[in-house]
């Protein structure tokens, strides 16, 4: 066994080399040396420790059958440097591939990359100097392999119990080693970008791994409804150049509540009294849409504003290495204390690093709640306990802050604490007793703030992940399944004047938060609009291979190549108007944007 490690230490040495050659060859993106670029240095030794084990699982498995004939030894060694070989020169590849994609190598490269095969030769002998540096690596391999001095078993000691034990044993430890520890879930690419500087994650992280995460990905399409990705942006951004006169309050404190499964059919049903009050209070939108159907689709339409619309989440696709710049990091750059809220035990949905990827340095769940008697048996700690933990985490934290609580307690199987059972009406589903509970929660939370100097100066935005159960035909619909309400509110700031009667989105959140704030950005993304500015509704949904794109005054579908246009009564129009195809050319081209600038890594337009 000491033997195995021998020969994976080898191979080991090779990745950190291969982090270097990469670095020197694209110093020019990544800068000059410094203490951060030497974290995500030995930061990468995690990834790279799992990539080495995904490599060399055949080969341990191998090492570990009990057969000593020199056929089998020189197959094994055969193995051996193949693998890891291969390995060395993928990420050899992806030295020169990096400088046209901006991110580590995936299996999407089929989407981008399909004259590759076919031009494989010419970019061996083209980019000759990576390919000496890997036949150096081969030799290195092949010569330094430790050989073994005796068999490595001896057939007149092998105990029948103790053998299989060690290597099952060995085996437990690589499938321990490839998912990166014995934590919640295993770990994933987005945990190389937690160093506040999107270039660095591309350091840590090794091609190797990117590659093998990736190959249980389904891809999508590049798109060409238009000539060049060009024209389809010049059709978008012609939405986003519209003047804004709204004047926020610069500096203010920011709270994000994100409300478990709070359908807007919940509230108009009268199951959130104290929503619906406040609500008339400030800016509120009933036509809101998520842009997703899941807990794991919200977090980056809502903080990061990209819209769940490639079939899977953002965050476990093959595109979570893609640049995303995360409202987190926006307002973290602006002086801004930054944190995260869920009563959930952390690694739940990958919260914590999907947060942390986009810039939250301070992540609270379960384990950080000091009584774990307000464990619900279930999910987490009760809503009305873990808000008053995120109370006094406010009273305390430096400002200006923008800090995000994410509710739980409306999630199945609806746990209340027993002080509150049967105080709130039970309705004719299972969670609207526990949307009481919550709406109870979030009045405590402001009637218990209200008075206090950080409430005063701070815009609070209260919305849900998704829809739950419904009742009603109004939400039985591909619409209503995605309404959840948005509220933006400031003590300070009569926002019941703005206009509220238009279609928003998630994807709106984060420019209407900068917008409010009056911070500018160099780039920018074509999905969300502030809600602030003028001009029509936008949102934009995907499921079951269909894309719902939803606007003031029409519905549109686009499926297996057909587009279906809907009047405001959600009836079918058959002979369009020169302004209805322009809606459908702007869907066409938001699509074959996201696709596409999902493939290059190229979403981001400069202001």
């Amino acid at each position: 066994y000491k033997l195995i490690v021998k020969r994976l230490a080898l191979a080991l040495l090779l990745f950190p080399i291969s982090r270097i050659i990469f670095y020197l060859y694209n110093i020019s993106y990544f800068g000059e040396v410094n203490f951060i670029t030497l974290k995500a240095f030995v930061y990468g030794v995690r990834f790279d420790l799992s990539a080495l084990l995904i490599v060399n699982t055949f080969f341990i498995i191998l090492s570990l059958i009990p057969v000593r004939n020199s056929f089998y030894i020189n197959f094994v060694k055969v193995v051996f440097v193949a693998s890891n070989f291969i390995a060395f020169s993928l990420n050899m590849g992806d030295v020169e591939f990096f400088k046209f994609n901006g991110k580590k190598l995936t299996l999407d490269i089929l989407g981008t990359g399909q004259d590759v095969s076919s031009q494989l030769f010419q970019l061996i002998f083209y980019y000759w100097d990576l390919s000496v540096i890997s036949i150096v690596a081969l030799i290195y391999l092949w010569k330094l392999y430790p050989k073994e001095e005796k068999p490595l078993f001896d057939w007149r000691k092998i105990n029948i119990f103790f053998t299989p034990f060690i290597g099952l044993l060995a085996l437990m430890v690589t499938f321990v080693g490839i998912r990166g520890g014995i934590q919640m879930r295993s770990i994933s690419p987005k945990q190389a970008f937690i160093f506040g500087d999107y270039k660095l994650g591309n350091l840590a992280i090794n091609s190797v791994y990117t590659l093998a995460r990736s190959l249980d990905q389904e891809s999508i399409n590049h798109i060409s409804f238009f000539k060049t990705d060009d024209e389809a942006i010049q059709i978008l951004k012609k939405d986003f150049l519209s003047s804004n006169q709204f004047k926020g309050i610069k500096g203010s404190n920011i709270v994000l509540v994100i409300v478990e499964s709070l359908s807007q059919e919940y509230v108009e049903e009268g199951y959130t009294p104290f929503f619906s009050e406040i609500s008339k209070k400030g800016l509120y939108f009933s036509k809101n849409m998520a842009n997703g159907r899941r807990s794991i689709e919200a977090l980056p339409s809502i903080l990061a504003g990209i819209p769940s619309i490639i079939g899977k989440p953002i965050y476990q696709s093959q595109f979570q290495t893609n640049k995303f710049i995360g409202l987190p990091k926006l307002l973290k750059d602006n002086g801004y204390d930054v944190s995260f809220f869920h009563g959930g035990k952390t690694g739940t949905m990958d919260f914590d690093a999907y947060t942390k990827s986009i810039g939250v340095d301070k992540y609270f769940g379960l384990e950080d709640y000091p009584d774990q008697t307000h464990f619900d048996g279930h999910w987490g700690i009760y809503d009305s306990y873990f808000f008053k933990y995120f109370s006094n985490y406010l009273d305390k934290v430096d400002k200006p802050f923008f800090s995000t609580i994410f509710s739980l307690s409306s999630h199945q199987p609806y746990s209340l604490p027993s002080e509150y059972r049967k105080k709130f009406p039970k309705g004719e589903l299972e969670i609207h007793e526990s949307i009481g509970y919550v709406d109870n929660t979030l009045k405590d939370f402001f009637e218990t703030n209200s008075s206090k100097n950080w409430f005063k100066n701070t815009l609070f935005i209260i919305t849900a992940d998704h829809t739950q159960k419904l009742k009603t035909k109004e939400f039985q619909n591909d619409v209503g399944k995605y309404r959840v309400p948005l509220l933006f509110y400031h003590p300070n700031l009569d926002l019941s004047l703005e206009s509220r009667n238009k279609i928003t989105q998630h994807a709106d959140i984060l420019p209407s938060v900068l917008d409010f704030l009056n911070i500018e950005r160099s780039e920018f993304l074509l999905f969300g609009k502030s809600v602030f500015a003028p001009g029509e509704g936008r949102a934009i949904n995907y499921i079951d291979g269909k894309f719902m794109y939803l606007g003031d005054r029409f519905l549109l579908r686009y499926q297996a190549n057909e587009f279906h246009y809907y009047n405001e009564n959600f009836l079918l129009q058959l002979n369009l108007d020169p302004r209805q195809i322009e809606d459908i050319e702007e869907l066409k081209a938001l699509i074959q944007y996201t696709n596409n600038g999902m493939l290059k890594n190229r979403l981001y337009i400069k202001k």
